[in-house]
C-alpha cells in the first residue's frame, strides 16, 4: 500500500523536517528562530512566517518520530491518490491554520511557544477521512480497525476537549485546526467525493459541535 516512489514529496517534507529538527536541537539560535511564538508574531517584529516554519522543528525526538512516522504512513499511499500539488497545499494549509489556532486561542499569552509537524499531519488525516470515510484507522489506544469518519470523530471530540488547557503540553487546537482545515480544502478540491460522503463529514463536524458545546455548558 505504501510506494513511497509515488510520494517524492511526502519523502522530501520527512528529510528535510528530520534534518532541520536535528539541526535545531544543536543550535539554540536556529530553533528560536523557527519556532511559533506568539509575541514575535504578533508583536513589532510580526515575524508570521513563522506559523510555517515551526513545523519544520520538534521539542524532541519521540516528538519528531511520531509525527514523521504518521506522515511517511499516510503520504506513502495519499499523495498518490490526490497528486503531490495537492498534497503539499493540504499539509502546508494544515500547518498554518494549526499555528492560526493557537495564535487565537494563546494570543492574551506571548511567551506561548510550539512546535511540531502535528497540525500538517493532522491536516492529510483529516483529508483521507473525507475521500476514504470507510477506510480503517486504528489508536493506540483501542487496539482495534474503526472506519475513518469514527476516527475523526473521537479526534475531534479529544481536540475540543483538551484545547488550551495546557495540562498534557500538547497543542491540541493546533491539532483541531490543521485537521479542519484539511477536510475544508480536500472538499474543495473534490466536491463531488464530499458530497457523496456527506453523512460521515457531517458527523465529524457535529461531534466536534456536540464536544464544544459540552465543554462551554461546564464552564458556565
Amino acid at each position: 500500500m505504501n510506494d513511497i516512489a509515488l510520494a517524492p514529496l511526502t519523502l522530501t517534507i520527512v528529510i528535510a523536517t528530520c534534518a532541520v529538527t536535528i539541526v535545531s536541537f544543536k543550535s539554540f539560535s536556529l530553533y528560536n528562530r523557527l519556532l511559533l511564538n506568539i509575541d514575535a508574531v504578533l508583536g513589532g517584529r510580526g515575524e508570521w512566517w513563522r506559523m510555517l516554519t515551526c513545523g519544520l522543528v520538534h521539542a524532541d525526538y519521540m516528538h519528531l518520530a511520531f509525527n514523521m512516522f504518521s506522515l511517511f504512513m499516510f503520504g506513502g499511499w495519499f499523495e498518490h491518490v490526490i497528486m503531490s500539488w495537492r498534497f503539499g497545499m493540504v499539509y502546508a494549509l494544515g500547518v498554518l491554520a494549526g499555528s492560526f489556532a493557537s495564535i487565537i486561542v494563546h494570543r492574551a499569552a506571548p511567551s506561548y511557544m510550539a512546535v511540531g509537524a502535528s497540525a500538517g499531519v493532522s491536516a492529510i488525516v483529516g483529508a483521507a477521512t473525507v475521500i476514504y470515510p470507510d477506510l480503517p484507522m486504528m489508536l493506540i489506544m483501542i487496539p482495534f480497525p474503526m472506519p475513518a469518519w469514527v476516527f475523526g470523530c473521537l479526534y475531534i471530540v479529544y481536540s475540543v476537549m483538551f484545547a488550551s488547557r495546557g495540562a498534557d503540553n500538547v497543542g491540541h487546537e493546533a491539532h483541531l485546526g490543521g485537521m479542519l482545515a484539511g477536510m475544508t480544502l480536500i472538499a474543495a478540491f473534490y466536491p463531488d467525493v464530499a458530497l457523496g460522503n456527506i453523512l460521515p463529514i457531517l458527523a465529524m463536524f457535529a461531534a466536534g459541535g456536540l464536544a464544544y458545546a459540552w465543554r462551554s455548558r461546564g464552564t458556565m
